[in-house]
């Protein structure tokens, strides 16, 4: 079984809890090898991932953002004080480069880090989610807080008061370009569902030449019918980056 440690960083008037999952010992023996960030989504907590490691293999961080499970904050509900949470993760709980895994709403705010720390991005994998953020309504508020997720009320999963400051403060604003100029791999999981992303999305990181994934038996909740799937996915392309990066240095 995997480890987990429970932890908390503080910076510029917020509190952002986050995991530390790793894997059986023994299983991933290199200490070099770079961890995964996984930036979860809308209505998730970071608790929902506990098992995580036990799919990726290593050392995996959730980041619980601002106003979800045990994170607070004061201010800046927007999307750049989304991303100071994932930075603030990034900078004081991992040392170095990073595969950066994502799901649902936590595409956009981790491309917007993406934005400013592409320097230190490995690979991405995105979780059923358009290269955008998208602008949401008071009446999107309220029909997420009124249902249920992973078997329990979001009213439980999230601040309700800051929750609804989060949906005030989005707006509709692409990150297409984000995207287009990484220059690592990228990967991009569709579900049955045809929201948040559309054809339209879908065609598009087809013309960005990224490499695109259907689970057609999943609902936007990629992690069903298996839990597992996603996370040994980004574990794939994480292991793949690693071994070319590896044969690189070998032949210099």
């Amino acid at each position: 079984m995997s480890t987990v440690t429970s932890g908390f960083v503080e910076h510029d008037g917020a509190t952002t809890h986050y995991l530390d999952c790793r894997p059986a010992e023994g299983e991933l023996i290199e200490a070099d090898v770079p961890p995964i960030l996984f930036i979860p989504g809308m209505t998730d907590v970071a608790d929902d991932y506990r098992k995580i490691a036990d799919h990726t293999g290593r050392r995996t961080v959730v980041v619980d953002l601002r106003a979800h499970g045990k994170s607070t904050a004061i201010s800046n509900w927007d999307i750049d004080g989304h991303a100071s949470d994932i930075d603030a993760v990034a900078r004081v709980v991992i040392d170095g480069p990073v595969h950066l895994m994502t799901f649902s709403r936590g595409t956009c705010y981790s491309l917007a880090w993406c934005s400013a720390q592409s320097d230190r991005v490995l690979s991405l994998t995105i979780g059923d989610y358009p290269a955008r953020e998208i602008g949401l309504t008071s009446e999107t508020a309220d029909r997420l807080l009124g249902t249920t997720w992973r078997g329990t009320p979001v009213r439980e999963r999230v601040d309700e008061v800051a929750f609804e400051k989060v949906v005030a403060a989005s707006v509709d604003r692409p990150l297409w370009h984000v995207v287009d100029e990484l220059q690592v791999p990228v990967t991009v999981v569709r579900s049955s569902a045809n929201v948040p992303m559309n054809d339209a999305d879908w065609e598009r990181y087809g013309e960005l030449g990224v490499r695109r994934i259907r689970y057609d038996d999943s609902p936007h909740d990629i992690f069903r019918t298996d839990r597992g799937r996603y996370p040994r996915l980004a574990a794939e392309v994480a292991a793949d980056v690693d071994r070319q990066t590896a044969a690189h240095r070998a032949s210099t």
